[in-house]
């Protein structure tokens, strides 16, 4: 018969042993995630040698992305390999005239891309699939909180330039531009409708990426005298550390929000549009992948990502 401490020991050892495999299986690595499965796009199966390498709007890129990770059934941090969501606006709309991109998720043309396009006997086809807004932004500590349509004229018309006529301190105002090919002020001139009234700033304050603005406003010298403008869904979606330091400001005393953007509420409001090239085949790809996303599953897959789709 065993004696007590043995069957002490005994009990000891096998305690070790458990614990050993324990820790042995929680070594081992972690299994990698199973990439999603394809969706069936009708009956045309996307692969890797014939998906419409696809281009757009920066703040169109998780959309993209979303699109292709969908229909391919890959991780998402492998969807470079199909697309690219860089440069201007105007930039990818004449990558799409020149051939480089089959199709694009993009916001409203510039005057030069349209000119562009016909320059090159070129027509595209295109489909609103969602709505986002334009949005004015200061620093957050900047006392401002609410402006209307006429203080955002006078502003950037050069006849307001203080900050104590719209109730802030008394420093002059820094009305940040953005470089003329981009898509935000592209929707400037649309919404706000300047025309040759909008003033010719100093070249320090034209700014030349979506995020050298958002620095501007929330992180340089003298930022919280600043005023831009972007769109509203890059910031709330994509730059989150910038927003933190920025206050979106009220037109008019409404708040923009992917409520007050769906119901039109907000004034500044655009839609942004699926595109290709008129005249594709019904089953060449660009045309399915395009009738695909401007369907009830790609508006819905759009909402997945917290954008505001078109009813």
């Amino acid at each position: 018969m065993m004696h007590k401490n043995n069957k002490l020991i005994l009990a000891i050892m096998l305690v070790a042993i458990s614990v050993l495999a324990l820790a042995g299986c929680n070594n081992q690595p972690a299994q990698a995630e199973t990439p999603p499965a394809p969706v069936d796009v009708g009956n045309f199966t996307f692969t890797p040698d014939n998906f419409p390498y696809m281009g757009g709007s920066l703040a169109a890129e998780p959309l993209g992305e979303a699109v292709v990770a969908t229909v391919l059934g890959i991780p998402r941090d492998e969807t470079g390999k199909y697309m690219a969501f860089e440069g201007s606006t105007t930039s990818n709309y004449n990558a799409l005239v020149d051939g480089q991109f089959k199709l694009l998720i993009a916001y409203e043309p510039s005057a030069d891309a349209i000119s562009y396009a016909q320059s090159q006997n070129f027509e595209w086809e295109q489909t609103a699939i969602g709505r986002d807004a334009l949005v004015f932004i200061v620093n957050k500590d900047n006392p401002v909180s609410n402006i209307t349509d006429a203080q955002i004229r006078d502003i950037y018309s050069g006849k307001t330039t203080n900050w104590s006529e719209l109730g802030g301190p008394d420093e002059a105002i820094i009305p940040y531009q953005r470089n003329p090919d981009s898509g935000s002020q592209t929707l400037f001139d649309k919404l706000v409708n300047l025309g040759d009234d909008l003033m010719t700033p100093p070249s320090d304050q034209v700014v030349g990426s979506m995020i050298g603005l958002l620095e501007v406003v929330s992180d340089y010298d003298n930022s919280v005298d600043a005023l831009g403008y972007t769109v509203f869904y890059y910031l709330t979606n994509m730059e989150q550390d910038k927003l933190a330091n920025t206050k979106i400001l009220t037109v008019n005393g409404v708040t923009c929000s992917n409520d007050t953007i769906q119901s039109g509420q907000y004034p500044y409001v655009n839609d942004f549009y699926a595109v290709i090239p008129k005249g594709l085949a019904d089953d060449d790809p660009a045309r399915v992948l395009y009738n695909w996303i401007c369907s009830d599953q790609g508006k819905q897959l759009a909402e997945n990502e917290n954008y505001v789709s078109v009813l």
